[in-house]
């Protein structure tokens, strides 16, 4: 594919640091897609942002004793780092409070769609914690979802994905203090969904989404769409450019649609990437769901309907610990930055890209992790290039055939003919509508043992009379496995396959080779190469 395509991935919440289950979901997942996308020529943009104004930040403020610009600041700047750590390439990271555009257009779309009638006012009953002296919304209620009963904060439920209304939640208490919430009276504003049912409706049938985010939609749907509050009485966030409502903040999740235009703009004008002809690959959590499939594009649609809609929504479920949700207030995760200290990222990658929550949810354990990576995938991967460095030093150069008449060994042949098969479906795995990391890794591990067999079956022929360039010719077609290898694996553990091309002595870097060339197939030249010294990041523990 070639053209332009804008990949994003949900800001992150600066109230903790990122845990592994953050990087499973949609942080390495769109870190591995765009990296393939530059691999077959499509100029690719790949953002996010820090979530400053999330009314988490300030509860995490509140309960630390610090201000929300503090936790924001601190914990931003820990997110950055553990995504730089983990190998995620970034174009543009959006930090709301350091960039003017950002708070500039979410008050503009804010205020042109009141004044079109988008957004109109709506007194509703809200809790309200008199101990606190605070209204409680999202993170500073948590009730029984209404919808399914699960425990839920406000405004939205991680569990079924639906939006609640704060007052709805069954038993509402403050999550500050513990103490049942008095439900009164308060005028906020609100968007009304319904009136924009036949823009989403055809977005819906136009965008890839798997199964589980299809049914949130036409359960929303024939559910009647809700009117969401996307203002709340608060301090922390952006002001409301409404007459009579500038003491309330904007709704969070309405400022993040304008954010991601905002991001865009630190590459140039947001508008190339948002009006012109780029693709839009969205990838969150599956709680992240009604935002980006409902409330997202009915914002953009209602303000602006030139703005370019994703062509595929990449939605994940949640990662466990142990089979325990990872709890950030119980202390029950594994932190990204220190797990980064004793193990290197692309193990890291290479585990949570094969055990990634897809379709349901998963769990880590260090068992599985060790097992997986230490007790099966490394020890072949490694035992394979071991071998390869040995027969690569001995077989020599296979002949040279200027005219072509001379058919290659049937076996050399076959290894190439899989090789190019093999590469072609990994492509498939880290395309859409098809994406799946683990398939990937699966079929160059599938590679690996069928270059692995082609190996053992050739070292019969090594020193035997005649047969000396049949040998060599399957050791060059073994060689060209390992090159396909590297450029097949570079969009999930990207420093080992920069590893594994250098060891093969072969020029530049492997996140620049073409992948129509390594599917055409690449020449390494004759000898050991660094096979057996230069990988070290593939020698099992």
């Amino acid at each position: 594919m070639t053209g332009n395509m804008l990949v994003t991935a949900t800001p992150p919440t600066p109230n903790g640091e990122l845990h592994l289950g953050h990087l499973s979901g949609p942080y390495l997942a769109a870190d591995v897609f765009a990296r393939h996308q530059n691999q077959l020529g499509t100029t690719v943009a790949h953002l996010t942002g820090i979530d400053d104004h999330q009314s988490y930040t300030e509860a995490r403020a509140v309960r630390d004793g610090t201000t929300a610009a503090h936790v924001a600041d601190l914990y931003g700047e820990r997110i950055a780092r553990a995504w730089s750590d983990s190998g995620i390439r970034l174009d543009a990271v959006g930090r709301p409070r350091a960039m003017p555009l950002h708070r500039e257009l979410t008050r503009r779309i804010f205020a042109e769609l009141h004044e079109r009638g988008d957004i109109v006012a709506r007194t509703r009953p809200l809790p309200y914690c008199v101990p606190c002296d605070r209204w409680t919304y999202e993170a500073y209620v948590a009730g029984a979802c209404p919808h399914c009963a699960s425990q839920s904060g406000g405004n939205s439920c991680e569990s079924c994905g639906k939006s609640n209304d704060c007052a709805d939640l069954v038993d509402p208490r403050c999550t500050i203090c513990g103490t049942p919430c008095e439900i009164r009276s308060c005028e906020r504003l609100y968007m009304p969904l319904e009136r924009h049912r036949a823009a989403l409706e055809r977005f819906w049938g136009e965008t890839s989404m798997n199964g589980h985010l299809t049914a949130l939609c036409q359960s929303l749907s024939a559910d009647g769409l809700p009117e969401i509050a996307v203002t709340h009485p608060a301090d922390w966030g952006i002001e409301a450019p409404v007459e009579g409502f500038t003491e309330q903040r904007i709704y969070v999740w309405f400022e993040m649609a304008a954010g991601y235009l905002a991001c865009a703009a630190e590459l140039g004008d947001w508008r190339a990437w948002w009006t012109g002809d780029a693709q839009v690959v969205q990838f969150f959590g599956y709680d992240n769901g009604f935002f980006h499939a409902v409330l997202f594009p009915a914002i953009f649609s209602a303000w602006n309907p030139a703005i370019t809609l994703p062509k595929a929504l990449v939605s994940n479920e949640f990662y466990r610990l142990d089979g325990l949700k990872f709890s950030t207030s119980r202390k029950h995760a594994i932190w990204l930055l220190d797990a980064l200290e004793r193990t290197p990222a692309d193990h890291l990658r290479l585990f949570l890209c094969w055990d990634r929550p897809a379709a349901a949810q998963t769990s880590f354990t260090q068992e599985s992790f060790d097992s997986f990576l230490h007790g099966d995938l490394l020890p072949r991967w490694h035992g394979w290039l071991t071998g390869l460095a040995r027969r690569a030093a001995t077989a020599g150069a296979a002949p040279a055939d200027p005219t072509g008449s001379e058919p290659e060994p049937a076996a050399a042949a076959h290894l190439r003919a899989r090789t190019r098969q093999l590469l072609e479906l990994a492509g498939e795995a880290y395309a859409l509508p098809g994406f799946s990391p683990r398939s990937a890794i699966s079929l160059l591990d599938l590679l690996v043992r069928e270059a692995a067999e082609a190996g053992q079956d050739s070292d019969h022929q090594s020193g035997v009379p005649g047969l000396k360039d049949a040998h060599a010719q399957s050791v060059s077609a073994q060689l060209s496995a390992a090159a396909a290898l590297a450029v097949g694996l570079h969009p999930v553990a990207p420093a080992m396959a920069q590893q594994l091309w250098a060891a093969l002595r072969l020029p530049g870097d492997v996140a620049d080779v073409p992948w129509e060339r390594a599917l055409g197939g690449i020449d390494v030249p004759a000898g050991a190469g660094d096979l057996d010294t230069g990988c070290a990041l593939f020698a099992p523990r």
